[in-house]
């Protein structure tokens, strides 16, 4: 049983994280849009928790938070997958600048994001 505590910690991290995610979705994301806000915002969101859980935890030896927080919240809140598919229908319906600008401006912020998050616990 002790080798399942580690699983069900990520389990119930990454419930609550998709959860939060497809609830982002709704609120956000419009149908035939040029830029997904849900994803977006929910995967800036993500990274800045990430940074901040990471600077927070980075002397912790708590390794079942870690994988609450870390593995599970934040992997099941942001999303490379949809943010793919997304780029992909904006290229099937040749929206290249939007494409563009969505593809950037995620990893641009997103790595930001981060950072902010990290650098603000430090």
């Amino acid at each position: 049983m002790k080798s399942l505590i580690p699983f069900l910690w990520v389990f119930l991290g990454g419930g609550l994280g998709s959860v939060l995610r497809y609830q982002f979705s709704v609120w956000f994301n419009k149908e035939d849009s040029y830029f997904q806000w849900g994803t977006f915002t929910a995967n800036l969101i993500g990274c800045l928790l990430l940074g901040l859980f990471t600077s927070l935890l980075n002397k912790s030896d708590n390794q079942h938070l870690q994988l609450l927080l870390l593995t599970g919240l934040c992997g099941g809140f942001t999303t490379f997958s949809t943010f793919s598919k997304e780029g992909l229908s904006l290229l099937e319906r040749e929206l290249y600048l939007p494409y563009i600008l969505y593809t950037t401006s995620s990893l641009l912020f997103g790595i930001l994001f981060l950072f902010i998050g990290y650098r603000i616990i430090r």
